[in-house]
């Protein structure tokens, strides 16, 4: 009884600091074009709009092992220019949100395509926008709250975070990304605490900068929130295509310990053995942390399997069905969060 009671308490507490308000994974979405409008008027499948470029520049399509995924590509790019697709009207479900889960988290699938050096580079990039709902002049000026800028040229990933004022670069080095690959990005933007995270699992990459700390016209309500994914290739000379999928936005009560200090403190207790491993991983930790489940994810920031434990001090993680190479493991704990890296034989 007691046994069910704590898993009970446990389930209570976890939606109260964690709140999952949207999730698409375009799985329920019909196969062709995304929309009918390209104006930016009326609202495509899944209350998404689409503005610029064609119709067919948004499709859904099927990808092996993965399901539907929204595919934006720009075929003719002298052409046409700019994509956007954007998710607007999120501040009902927002507003839906346990009293003081001020921390918005935005996780979205991201496969970069194909890298190129066109004659000229001029506006040769994509992006995916946390912005201020509704958007002035669609990504208008000051009004990005968050944002990945990513350069096909030279294989830039900028990120940019709202400080008050502008959308200033968040001064961190850039992390240079794998063609033809698949990442998952995170944003979390903190209004409490006035600061914005960036991260990509598996890959160790995290950045952190300020966020509102200057005072301005802008209404700063939370649920003023919406995101856009778009490519701008004003004189590109390839072909550009972006896919994106599994996109969710949670409400928490704080950011996940691991990306406020580089040096974690809850990571320093675990150890694991052997390690290079080649069939079973033991972990450990010296300060009896309950381990609930271990996402194990590779370099590119792809996730690998998930394991679900029964809050154990000490678990054997089955890791023979991984490919030799290195993964990051993201121990869930009754204390936080804690990231190691893995070698697999």
């Amino acid at each position: 009884m007691k046994k069910y009671l704590l898993i009970l308490i446990y389930l209570f507490v976890n939606s109260i600091y964690s709140q999952v308000l949207y999730t698409e994974t375009f799985d329920n979405f019909t196969l062709g074009n995304l929309g009918t409008d390209v104006t930016g008027t009326t609202p495509g499948q899944g209350g998404w709009y689409t503005l610029y470029g064609l119709n067919t520049n948004y499709e859904i399509i099927t990808e092996a092992n993965r399901g539907k995924v929204l595919s934006m590509f720009v075929d003719n790019p002298k052409n046409a220019r700019n994509v956007y697709a954007e998710k607007r009207n999120l501040s009902t479900l927002i507003d839906q949100r346990t009293p003081g889960n001020n921390v918005i988290k935005m996780e979205i699938d991201f496969y970069i395509g194909t890298l190129n050096s066109p004659s000229n580079n001029n506006g040769n990039t994509s992006s995916i926008y946390m912005f201020f709902d509704p958007p002035q002049n669609h990504i208008g000026n000051q009004r990005e709250l968050m944002l990945t800028d990513y350069n096909y040229t030279n294989n830039h990933l900028l990120i940019r975070g709202f400080d008050g004022t502008h959308t200033t670069p968040i001064k961190n080095p850039y992390s240079p990304l794998t063609a033809n690959t698949w990442y998952t990005f995170i944003f979390y933007l903190d209004y409490t605490n006035k600061k914005c995270y960036f991260e990509i699992p598996g890959k160790n990459y995290t950045r952190n900068g300020v966020f509102l700390n200057v005072a301005n016209p802008f209404d700063y309500k939370l649920s003023k929130i919406g995101f856009i994914m778009a490519i701008f290739d004003l004189q590109g000379d390839a072909k550009r295509e972006q896919r994106y999928d599994n996109i969710k936005i949670t409400a928490l009560k704080a950011v996940p310990t691991h990306l406020l200090s580089t040096d974690s403190f809850l990571a320093e207790q675990f150890n694991l053995y052997p390690n290079p491993a080649t069939n079973v991983v033991n972990i450990t930790n010296s300060e009896n942390m309950l381990v609930e489940e271990v996402a194990i994810y590779d370099t590119t920031g792809k996730k690998i399997s998930t394991q679900s434990f029964n809050n154990e001090k000490e678990i054997q993680l089955n890791v023979e069905n991984l490919a030799s190479g290195t993964y990051m493991l993201y121990l869930q704990t009754n204390q936080g969060l804690a990231v190691k890296k893995l070698v697999k034989n």
